[in-house]
């Protein structure tokens, strides 16, 4: 159970995107029904998940690995969950989804360039200057725009991880297949 209660909305207030469900029925996720006790935080947050999700240029199966590898750098059970189906839906095979939730980011089940991201994302999580190398490799690969998408991502799930873990955020019981449809994903 959360450790503050869920909010009642105002009945004019209106998601800025349908794919995290509604705030009037029970289909809106828990961590958006938590950012609604600040409603323009809510909003801000939905909206930059939806432009990460929708606008961005990072490969799906890349998104999640960078999704899941935050979650787990910073503790957040309700971020593996609500991921570990996506990424599943977005390429990532079982064996390395069972070496992302127990923290083996460098098992020989990722490439070379998946392991340069968990590590990226790892030292983005962990300290304030990803070493010069590593840098490079992961520059050469996803430009300059990936890289800042990588670092963007991995600060919004810092945000969601701590307002999960600090809030005992309930795991939701619903599945993710709505939204998937509403932003069309999975790509066929």
């Amino acid at each position: 159970m959360a450790r503050i209660p869920y909010p009642e909305f105002a009945p004019d207030f209106d998601m800025p995107t349908p794919i995290y469900g509604s705030p009037h029925d029970a289909t809106l996720l828990n961590v958006f029904r938590v950012l609604g006790h600040s409603p323009a935080l809510l909003t801000a947050v939905a909206n930059i998940g939806h432009t990460q999700l929708t606008q961005g240029e990072l490969p799906d199966p890349d998104r999640e690995l960078v999704i899941l590898a935050a979650g787990r750098c910073f503790g957040a059970d309700y971020v593996w969950a609500q991921h570990e189906q996506l990424a599943a839906e977005f390429g990532l095979r079982a064996d390395q989804l069972t070496a992302l939730r127990e923290r083996r980011l460098t098992a020989d089940c990722f490439d070379g360039p998946q392991r340069d991201l968990l590590a990226f994302v790892s030292a983005v999580a962990a300290t304030t200057r990803v070493e010069d190398a590593l840098f490079q490799r992961v520059r050469e690969r996803h430009g300059d725009r990936g890289v800042v998408e990588i670092i963007a991502l991995t600060g919004v799930y810092f945000l969601v991880s701590r307002i999960t873990t600090t809030l005992d955020v309930d795991i939701d019981s619903r599945e993710l297949d709505s939204a998937l449809s509403a932003a069309g994903h999975p790509q066929d």
